[in-house]
C-alpha cells in the first residue's frame, strides 16, 4: 500500500497532513475545555481513517473544503 506522500502531490499531501495535525490540537484544546477531550480526538482520527485511502486529488480537496 503506497503512503499518503507518494500516492499524492507532494503539496497536497502536505496540507492533508498539516490539516489533521491542527485538528487534533484543536480537538485536544476544546477538548480540555470541555472535559471530553478523548472523545473529539477519536472523532478527528475517524474521520480522517475513513478517508485515508482516497488517492483522487480533486476528491482529497472537496474533503478537505467540507
Amino acid at each position: 500500500m503506497p503512503s499518503l506522500q507518494t500516492a499524492l502531490p507532494p503539496e497536497l499531501a502536505d496540507s492533508v497532513i498539516r490539516l489533521y495535525r491542527e485538528c487534533l490540537r484543536r480537538a485536544k484544546y476544546i477538548g480540555h475545555q470541555q472535559h471530553n477531550t478523548q472523545l473529539l480526538v477519536n472523532l478527528v482520527r475517524q474521520q480522517f481513517r475513513r478517508n485515508m485511502h482516497e488517492t483522487d486529488p480533486e476528491k482529497i480537496q472537496k474533503l478537505k473544503d467540507e
